[in-house]
């Protein structure tokens, strides 16, 4: 049996964009993913008793300790998502870089009580700069990478024709997506090469067989359940590790953006979808995932 790891960014509403595409940055809307959202997801792992892990933004913990120490002590993973969520981190400098990571894994250290040791960056989008910050910092994996060339495409498509707030997205490195699409120990100088001896571990997003589309939710749920379950079953046959991203956003019911006209130009992709329905296809797909997989924490595939 293969195995697998439910993992979540815990992007908030503050991180959407709006109807013209331009970056919301409002602080007053990260209360209504913690305190309306959050625990429509809490709820949906409880009923399929599986634990999963979250990348959370440092800058939402002080806000929010009480929910986060809540999910770190029910036995879940909290991980870095970095301090202040960048979408332009690869082009800081590494005072930067190392500073986003390290004030958000002291931040969630105080309120886990344990050793932070995974991260993911904003946008999937890394660099060996910033491979060489978790290093210094003894991280001891990543979980960024997605080697979909469907995703790549699109993402330059979007950015080129759509985006008015180019700094929303930031783009890998094509040369970068061709690496291994299971987990590997990463070399010390280039992203996409393994090496045994590496102190690293790349845990990439899941990629679909033959279609090189990525296991991510958000960019599946408008398909539907049939296909997110021949994507998984596709994986399993396979042996592959099933690494099954999810965002926040996906749970938001359309009454927790009532009163914000023209706003949330991504998540009101999901609301088209009836909560019931959306809740319908998570529950199809956790429970997919949990009769066919030995379903684990990112930490522990590196443990």
């Amino acid at each position: 049996m293969p195995q697998a790891s439910i993992n979540i960014d815990i992007d908030t509403l503050s991180e959407d964009i709006d109807g013209s595409t331009r970056i919301i940055r409002s602080e007053d809307l990260r209360a209504i993913t913690y305190r309306r959202v959050m625990p429509r997801f809490l709820e949906l792992l409880e009923r399929h008793r599986v634990k999963a892990t979250f990348f959370v933004i440092g800058r939402d913990i002080a806000d929010h300790e009480e929910v986060i120490a809540s999910i770190a002590a029910s036995g879940h993973e909290l991980a870095n998502h970095t301090m202040t969520h960048p979408k332009q981190l690869v082009h800081l400098d590494d005072e930067a870089i190392a500073r986003e990571i390290a004030d958000c894994g002291r931040e969630l250290e105080r309120v886990a009580g344990r050793p932070v040791v995974g991260f993911r960056a904003p946008g999937y989008t890394i660099s060996m700069r910033v491979i060489d910050a978790l290093r210094r910092a003894r991280y001891r994996y990543d979980s960024s990478l997605n080697t979909s060339l469907c995703y790549y495409a699109l993402k330059k498509v979007f950015k080129a024709v759509r985006l008015k707030d180019k700094a929303y997205l930031s783009t890998q490195r094509l040369a970068d997506i061709f690496g291994p699409r299971a987990p590997y120990r990463m070399s010390a100088t280039r992203l996409g090469v393994p090496d045994q001896s590496g102190s690293l571990v790349e845990i990439p997003i899941s990629i679909v067989p033959y279609v090189s589309y990525p296991f991510v939710t958000s960019l599946l749920l408008q398909f539907g359940p049939r296909p997110s379950l021949r994507a998984l079953s596709m994986l399993v046959s396979r042996g592959a590790f099933v690494n099954c991203e999810l965002h926040i956003n996906e749970f938001t019911d359309r009454g927790d953006i009532n009163g914000y006209n023209g706003s949330f130009y991504l998540t009101r992709q999901y609301v088209r979808i009836d909560l019931a329905e959306r809740m319908a296809y998570f529950d199809g797909l956790i429970g997919a995932i949990r009769r066919s997989c030995d379903v684990v924490l990112l930490r522990d595939v590196v443990a």
